[in-house]
């Protein structure tokens, strides 16, 4: 037997708003609410729905964290009160893949030979696929 569908609801565009400012915050103060030992193994995935998503990409770790996470919630909760003002209503603990390291920006003091150096790959590679002769 199906349950009857609810109806999908709009919600208005400042609580969506509402919920990114939350979560930017809570990035920024990661280290923070969570300490800096498990700010190195976790990071925030998202809010969602007021619960706090926390990503650990340690597999052997999350049953650990999830019970350490448990017993420890009421005072991060207070923590994320007092210092952020915003209410969540619980943490959960998934898997995540490890961040991967930014690559660090090629700074060239000249555009012109960048661009001349961008121009020449691309001429390379079109010579390589034959669609221009040497």
């Amino acid at each position: 037997m199906r349950r009857p569908s609810r109806p999908m609801r709009l919600v208005p565009l400042g609580d969506h708003l509402a919920g990114q400012r939350a979560e930017l915050r809570l990035r920024a103060a990661w280290k923070l609410i969570v300490g800096p030992a498990l700010a190195d193994r976790t990071r925030l995935l998202r809010v969602e729905r007021d619960i706090l998503v926390m990503g650990c990409w340690e597999l052997a770790n999350i049953g650990a964290l999830r019970e350490a996470a448990a017993a420890v919630w009421p005072q991060m909760r207070l923590r994320i009160q007092r210092s952020l003002g915003l209410e969540m209503r619980g943490l959960q603990v998934v898997p995540c893949d490890a961040p991967v390291a930014a690559p660090e920006p090629v700074v060239d003091e000249d555009p012109l030979r960048r661009a001349l150096r961008l121009l020449a790959l691309r001429h390379e590679e079109r010579v390589a696929l034959g669609l221009e002769p040497r």
